[in-house]
Parts: C-alpha cells; structure tokens; sequence
C-alpha cells in the first residue's frame, strides 16, 4: 500500500453468477480479466435479499426447523427451484452465498453433498429415496418454512 492507494489482485468468486473473475482494484477503479467485461453492480434488491436470507437461516435455526448441517440441502434446492431466487450450480457456491449473507451456522461442503441425489421431482413434491415419510415431510417443510420466513422478512 503507498499512500491511500490499496492494490487488490487475484480470483474471487461473484455469488451472484457463480463465476470466477479475477480482481484488480487500483485507486477506486476496478479491472476483471484484463479485457472489458464489467462487474455487475450489486443493487439494493440484491443486499435486502441477502439480508433475508439469513434472517430465514437465523429463524430456521431458531425455531428448531433445521436440525442437520445438510438440511441446507433442502434450502439450496428450494432456491434452485423458485423462480426469482439465486441459483447454485453448486453446494460450494451456495455456502460462499450464505457467507456473503453473514449466515453463522455454514455447512460443510460434503454434509450436502451426500443429500444432493436422494430425492427427485420438484419442490413440494420431492421423493427421497433415503429416508421414510416422516423424515421426507420434515425436509420438505424445511423448504416450505424457508420460502415463508424468507417471504416475510
């Protein structure tokens, strides 16, 4: 750092399109590949939803809905399934996206992993393959609690 100038390079990931750019800040000016593709400005639709996504985490846990790390599994694929909602192409982008939302509690990576390819069919009516119908309603109401507590915040 010289004078009140701060240099900034390397890769990072944008949680709003799960891509990688490479970052360099240079006296308030921000360059991505070294070619002429902007950086999307993050508007305030963007932070109130971050926001209330981890208000709906924050009251999930609260409120005992969830009990396991890989219930985020549930809430990462009811995002993937709701229109209007960011999507993860995977679990690791969708924890880099609670961070980013200031979520304590984060799963780890393999915890969603290994619940990703247990059901089908699209939210509400998922079929999982590991568990019986008392524990399959359980993780549906997972997501359909997230939905009304991200909904009403």
């Amino acid at each position: 750092m010289a004078g009140n100038n701060i240099y900034v390079k390397g890769s990072y990931i944008d949680i709003h399109d799960n891509k990688v750019v490479n970052l360099n800040v240079d006296k308030g000016e921000v360059h991505v590949d070294q070619t002429n593709d902007s950086v999307r400005e993050l508007s305030d639709d963007d932070l109130a939803m971050d926001v209330r996504m981890g208000m709906a985490v924050q009251g999930l846990w609260d409120e005992g809905v969830l009990k396991h790390l890989y219930d985020y599994t549930w809430v990462m694929e009811v995002m993937n399934q709701t229109d209007g909602m960011p999507c993860f192409n995977t679990p690791a982008s969708f924890i880099a996206y609670l961070k980013a939302a200031d979520v304590e509690r984060l799963p780890p990576e393999d915890s969603i992993n290994k619940k990703i390819n247990t059901f089908t069919g699209r939210f509400p009516d998922w079929l999982f393959v590991d568990c019986d119908t008392t524990e399959a309603k359980r993780r549906i109401n997972v997501g359909k609690r997230f939905l009304n507590l991200f909904k009403s915040t």
